[in-house]
This record gives structure tokens, C-alpha cells and sequence, in this order.
């Protein structure tokens, strides 16, 4: 693993619970961090050069959860060494680096798989099968709803360094005038091409919303203190331009209320509606009792789903975003490995997730609709 921040909390408890899979190394720059966080999970080598860590004819596959602008560089790296790769989200800052990793591995025949926690989260797995067995008819729109993610009083995990300012760092994260919206948007898209059955987005227009009024910090472990430039509402049309959907933010860092905690989604079929809790979600109730997922059907009862793996261990939620999600996107790519599978998300899925979030942004900055490709 290199990168040892809040997502390697969550990925060193995938890697050391997956039979078949031993992890022998971390790496980060800073030392103390390194070995620290090698006492603790009693991994045996600890590395501050990501070459060197390479040279190592032992390690296998590499897991990277380092900021943003290092992800493509060191995905290729570490490919061009014959290593599987695992990377998290964003997977690149731009569309040309990222299908340069994509052909790298199809160089290589190494599994390349992009760590898009949304896609593996338990709620929105049973909601894509759920919409998979026909439970609600076609899927034709799709509306995720986003609200305040908030903090448990105490973190069960590291949440990483202090100074976390590269995510506002418009080289750094990505995104130029936009951080917060090219590191989350992705995640809002891929699970918006998820739940739509894999329907790839081709249009988006981003509303942008000027500056918001009265705004409060958001996590103390993020360095975000306001909606930058607000994009708070985002629409899209998907390849069948009957099938659209929309994403709206309410919530501390624009200013604007929302009952409904992190992240919920709402999927329309033609016969039916699935209601489901994402990333720090909260507050979805039926015949008031709270629940996960709501599946309502035309002509049926409605159902309920629960999800009980602990809660969150960042966020005051029952959804296991950190870190059940991030163990099973870990697990699923060593078993890809092991197997010789495609991952269920790969490297040309992070890359059109990036492509459809730097669309948006082009579409606020010219204030019109803009085509994916």
C-alpha cells in the first residue's frame, strides 16, 4: 500500500482479512507516519520511495490511496513494473492520463481496478439488484439527493494527517476552480451509470448556483471551509435520452438545508420506485421506522431493507461507507486477481467518471450543456 491517509484506514483491513492475499509493505513519505502505521497493522517492510517498494519482486499488486495527482503517474509505474493495480477515486485528473494507465494494463494483463467505494457500498448493491431482477420495470430516472455528512463524535479509524490541503489545491486534487465537486462528483456519477443498469451518461448540464450565503466548515478532517464556486444542482441525460437524473446539494458547505443526512438516491422505474442510503445517510423512514432501502412496486407492498455491519466509522450513520464499502472494493480485486475476472470497476469506468465530472464543470464555467465525449 502507498498513501497511508484516511482511505488506507479503511483498505488495510480489506487486504489483511482476504484469504489469498498477504500484506508485506507500506510506503509513504513521511517515515514516522510509515512506521507507525506498520506497528500497528504488524506489516514487516516499510518504504518511503515508491521505486524502491517497486523493485520488490515479492509484492504482487499495489494498492494507492495517495492524493489525487499522483494516482495516474503511479497506477503506470506501477503496471510498467508488472504489478495488479488497485487505485481510489478520482482515478486521474485528465481523460488522455487515465487512458494511458487503461492501455498500460492491457499491455501488461494486469488487473487494473479503480477503488469507486459508491459502486460497493451493501445498500446500493441490493439496490442494483434489486432494479436487476425487474423490481421496479425499466429504470428511467435517477435522483440522488445530498445532505449533510455528519461526523461521529470520535472516528473509529486514523483519519490521516492534519494538514490535508492538497484537496483544495486545484493541481493537487483536480478540478481547477472546483476541488469539491471533481473529488465527490465521480462518486455521483458512477453510482447514477451504476444504478441505471451500466447506461453511460453522454450529456450534463451543471447549474451554478453564484456564491451561497452563510456557510459553515465542513468535516474537521477536510480542509473545506465553503461551496467554492457553487455548482449545487447537476442534470444529465444517459445514451437512452428517455433515461436522465439529477443530483442537488443542500448541506453546511453551500448553505442550505436539508433533513436528509449524506447521501440518498431515489431510482423511477416504469412500475416501481427503490429508495436507498448512500454515504452517510440517514433520516429515510417508512410506517416510522428508519430504514436503508425502500423498494416500492405498483400494485405490491412496499418492502424495507437493513444493513446492519456496524455504522459508519467516520460518519454518525448506519451505512458502512468507512469502511465495510472500502473492504469489499479490496476484496473483490484480489479476487479478480486470483481468478483471472475483470473487475466490476475498472480502469475505463474511473476514467468516464472523471470525464463526466470535468463536463460539468466546463458546463457551470460556460453556463450550458455539455457533451461527455
Amino acid at each position: 500500500m502507498v498513501g497511508l491517509g484516511l482511505a488506507a484506514a479503511s483498505h488495510v483491513h480489506g487486504y489483511q482479512g482476504c484469504p489469498g492475499c498477504e500484506l508485506i509493505a507500506v510506503c509513504d513519505l513521511d517515515e514516522q507516519r510509515a512506521r507507525r502505521f506498520a506497528a500497528q497493522h504488524s506489516v514487516p517492510l516499510v518504504y518511503t520511495s515508491f521505486r524502491e517498494m517497486l523493485a520488490n519482486d515479492d509484492i504482487l499488486a499495489v494498492g494507492i490511496t495517495t492524493p489525487t495527482f499522483l494516482h495516474a503517474p503511479m497506477a503506470l509505474q506501477a503496471l510498467e513494473a508488472g504489478k495488479h493495480v488497485h487505485c481510489e477515486k478520482p482515478f486521474c485528473v485528465s481523460v488522455p492520463e487515465g487512458l494511458e494507465v487503461c492501455e498500460a494494463a492491457r499491455r501488461s494483463g494486469a488487473t487494473l481496478a479503480v477503488g469507486e467505494t459508491y459502486v460497493f457500498l451493501s445498500s446500493h448493491m441490493k439496490a442494483r439488484e434489486l432494479i436487476e431482477a425487474g423490481e421496479i420495470g425499466r429504470p428511467v430516472q435517477i435522483r440522488e439527493r445530498h445532505g449533510g455528512w455528519i461526523e461521529r463524535k470520535q472516528p473509529r479509524i486514523d483519519t490521516g494527517p492534519a494538514d490535508r490541503t492538497w484537496r483544495v489545491n486545484p493541481v493537487q486534487s483536480g478540478g481547477g476552480e472546483h476541488p469539491w465537486i471533481f473529488d465527490h462528483a465521480v462518486h455521483f456519477f458512477a453510482a447514477a451509470e451504476d444504478l441505471m443498469l451500466g447506461q453511460p451518461i453522454v450529456e450534463v448540464y451543471a447549474v451554478g448556483g453564484g456564491r451561497p450565503g452563510r456557510t459553515r466548515a465542513g468535516a474537521t478532517h477536510d480542509p473545506y471551509t465553503s461551496a467554492e464556486a457553487g455548482i449545487p444542482i447537476i442534470t444529465w441525460k444517459h445514451r437512452d435520452e428517455s433515461c436522465h437524473g439529477v443530483w442537488m446539494r443542500a448541506e453546511r458547505l453551500n448553505g442550505i438545508y436539508d433533513y436528509m443526512r449524506g447521501f440518498s438516491t431515489t431510482i423511477l422505474g416504469e412500475s416501481g420506485v427503490v429508495e436507498v442510503l448512500g454515504e452517510g445517510g440517514g433520516n429515510l423512514f417508512w410506517d416510522g421506522r428508519p430504514q436503508h432501502l425502500i423498494l416500492h412496486r405498483d400494485g405490491k407492498e412496499t418492502c424495507c431493507f437493513r444493513f446492519e455491519e456496524g455504522g459508519d466509522a467516520v460518519w454518525d450513520s448506519e451505512i458502512s461507507y468507512y469502511s465495510q464499502a472500502h473492504i469489499r472494493q479490496v476484496r473483490h480485486f484480489v479476487d479478480c486477481i486470483l481468478r483471472n475476472e475483470k473487475p466490476r470497476y475498472g480502469g475505463e469506468d474511473g476514467v468516464r467518471a472523471v470525464q463526466a465530472t470535468l463536463a460539468a464543470i466546463r458546463s457551470a464555467r460556460e453556463q450550458r450543456p455539455i457533451r461527455v465525449d
